[in-house]
């Protein structure tokens, strides 16, 4: 395992206090870190932590640094476990910070979660505005409940100053709402799914308005150049606002917003630990033997059950690869996790039966008796278990068709303490800037895909061991991500000089 050196907790917390001395972190995002459900006993309460990159991202954030995380309070017990003013203490097992639940109604989670933001803001940013379903209600809820959201902002910063950081596509329209009240607050936003070319974006009925909403941010944060430069443009078309296109920045009605990317990262040493823990090496040889043919190789997948994640044409790629690669017949398992997703949309549900359909023709036509080509996993597995399965793998595919970064790719990468497993990785999925010695696939093409999966799966261990340890030396840890952006948002905040920058794509 390749050595990461970089920031830790107590990096960030320095970096947050030069940044802003005192004043308080607020969180802002749709999905909560921690929810409470009922158990099967009476009154027993379970603690769940959700699926997904970005509250695992920033959790350690928040523990580190304190503050308070505001969200949806979306598990049946969480209202049972909240004071007065709906907060609650987090983690359960070390309480470090303030969780500040909100409530939404059924017509809410429709229109504004399921509506707006899931039926219109992500296809659209995804590159596929023909998903997209313009209702003028979704609208509406969606900036009523952008309200919400801001004023719990402005309600958790009574009294004092506060730096808020707003995450991604569900709150464009939180910051405008705050500024108009407290214009000293210091406000952030990161938007975590890509930002489309302005052509893409200018079909949204309510583009000025959006871009109108994230301008009213300080610091603009995205994964990659190409959506930095993408939201600039949109800036300059939509709404007119002055670009300054050396130091990267938006000028509106007096306000100037800053616009910078920032690849996000996980918590390495969480995954390397999950992944070494007393009993892991039991864990990985059971995992093997139960999948595996006898001296044969095994491959995962780790997606949501989502069109932008490329199943499809993965498992076409699984398909072509025992067709005209018949010698793997028999030698390669591969192990799919489909973490279910938005079940509501109609686009989902009609995923995951072509998923369905996908694998038992695949099965159906490659299987023999006593070997199953494709196993699929409907359900979210905890990291403790995808680090295991993770370090199992002889190789892993991550088949995007459109990805803001992917972090199931960096995690798997960690998790190579063997120095066994080899990275399939879509060119369009933002992580393939940073790991470049990932074996880099086009998923629309899955006859070439086929023979790369064929090559990797023939590399020496020699071979695979260097391509894990160059891939783990470009890694950067979850608190560099987190340091870079409190440095930049703390100089503007102070008023401070930026650096230009010097990357324009």
């Amino acid at each position: 395992m390749t050595e990461i050196i970089g920031r830790g907790p107590d990096d960030i917390v320095r970096s947050y206090r030069e940044a802003f001395g005192d004043d308080r972190l607020i969180v802002v995002s749709n999905r909560e870190p921690y929810e409470h459900r009922w158990g099967e006993d009476v009154g027993e309460v379970l603690v769940k932590r959700p699926a997904g990159g970005l509250t695992s991202a920033l959790d350690p954030l928040m523990q580190s640094v304190g503050g308070v995380w505001i969200a949806w309070g979306s598990g049946d017990a969480d209202a049972a476990v909240v004071n007065q003013e709906d907060r609650v203490m987090v983690p359960p097992e070390d309480a470090r910070y303030t969780l500040r639940r909100l409530w939404l109604d059924q017509h809410d989670v429709n229109r504004y979660y399921l509506g707006y933001s899931n039926q219109f803001l992500w296809p659209l940013c995804h590159y596929r505005p023909a998903l997209t379903r313009v209702r003028a209600r979704y609208w509406e809820r969606y900036r009523r409940v952008n309200r919400r959201f801001a004023d719990a902002v402005l309600d958790e910063s009574r009294g004092g100053g506060a730096a808020v950081w707003i995450q991604d596509y569900h709150l464009a329209l939180a910051a405008a709402h705050v500024r108009s009240k407290r214009p000293d607050l210091s406000l952030a936003h990161f938007w975590h799914i890509p930002w489309p070319p302005v052509e893409i974006f200018e079909v949204t009925p309510q583009a000025g308005k959006l871009m109108r909403g994230l301008l009213a941010n300080d610091l603009m944060g995205f994964q990659l150049p190409s959506h930095r430069n993408n939201f600039l443009r949109c800036a300059l078309t939509l709404v007119g606002a002055e670009i300054d296109w050396e130091r990267h920045t938006a000028t509106l009605d007096d306000h100037t917003c800053h616009v910078r990317d920032f690849p996000i990262s996980i918590d390495i040493d969480s995954f390397v630990e999950a992944a070494t823990r007393p009993g892991s090496d039991e864990a990985v040889a059971r995992l093997r033997d139960r999948y595996c043919p006898k001296d044969g190789q095994l491959g995962i997948g780790v997606d949501r059950m989502d069109y932008s994640k490329g199943l499809p044409e993965k498992l076409k790629t699984l398909d072509f690869l025992f067709e005209r690669y018949p010698e793997y017949r028999e030698r390669f398992t591969f192990v799919q996790v489909g973490v279910p997703s938005r079940t509501d949309i109609e686009a989902y549900d009609e995923l995951t039966q072509k998923v369905d359909r996908l694998v038992w023709e695949v099965n159906d036509r490659h299987g023999t008796p006593g070997w199953q080509p494709i196993h699929l996993i409907k359900q979210s597995l905890p990291a403790e278990r995808l680090a295991i399965l993770y370090r199992a793998a002889d190789v892993c595919i991550v088949a995007s068709l459109r990805d803001g970064m992917n972090l199931v790719a960096k995690e798997f990468v960690v998790c190579q303490t063997d120095e066994r497993g080899v990275l399939l990785l879509s060119r369009f999925a933002g992580a393939a800037r940073e790991l470049g010695h990932s074996l880099q696939v086009n998923p629309y093409d899955p006859e070439d895909f086929a023979r790369i999966l064929r090559d990797a799966l023939a590399l020496s261990p020699e071979r695979r061991a260097e391509l894990v340890r160059a891939n783990q030396a470009e890694l950067r840890n979850i608190y560099d991500w987190m340091a870079d952006i409190f440095d930049t948002w703390g100089r503007i905040r102070n008023g401070s000089e930026l650096d230009p920058v010097e990357e324009l794509s």
